[in-house]
């Protein structure tokens, strides 16, 4: 048996579909000045407009944010993260995993690196290495 990935399969589909990525520090909330490159979403599509990073106060309160953010348990972190939405700029570097609300897929970090337009199907890390073996 393969074991599956806890991945979101939503976001799994958006990283198969997407062409590109941007470079943001949108989702920086406790995790501040640290550029990260996301597929994008509702969130980025909202935010994004002027400034690629992200809105210059975004990036301030994550900064200042960043002491007590650090702080926040883990299960805490994850209710809070389930509670993003796009219209609040407020975002924390959670990913949609499975069993998390649809609404993270449009407010939350959608990781990827930049040659997520190569990827054409999503397939499980053993069968790949298995492949790559053999040969």
């Amino acid at each position: 048996m393969t074991p599956e990935c806890g991945a979101h399969e939503r976001y799994k589909e958006r990283l198969a579909a997407a062409q590109e990525t941007v470079l943001t520090e949108l989702f920086g909330m406790g995790w501040p000045g640290a550029p990260h490159r996301v597929v994008q979403n509702a969130a980025t599509e909202r935010w994004l407009r002027r400034d690629r990073r992200g809105p210059a106060a975004v990036r301030l309160a994550n900064r200042i944010a960043a002491p007590l953010a650090s702080l926040v348990p883990m299960d805490l972190a994850n209710r809070m993260a389930a509670r993003q939405a796009p219209g609040i700029p407020f975002y924390g570097p959670a990913v949609p995993t499975r069993g998390s609300p649809e609404s993270l897929l449009d407010a939350g970090a959608l990781y990827a690196g930049e040659t997520v337009a190569r990827i054409s199907e999503i397939r499980p890390a053993a069968e790949l290495v298995a492949e790559l073996t053999r040969g």
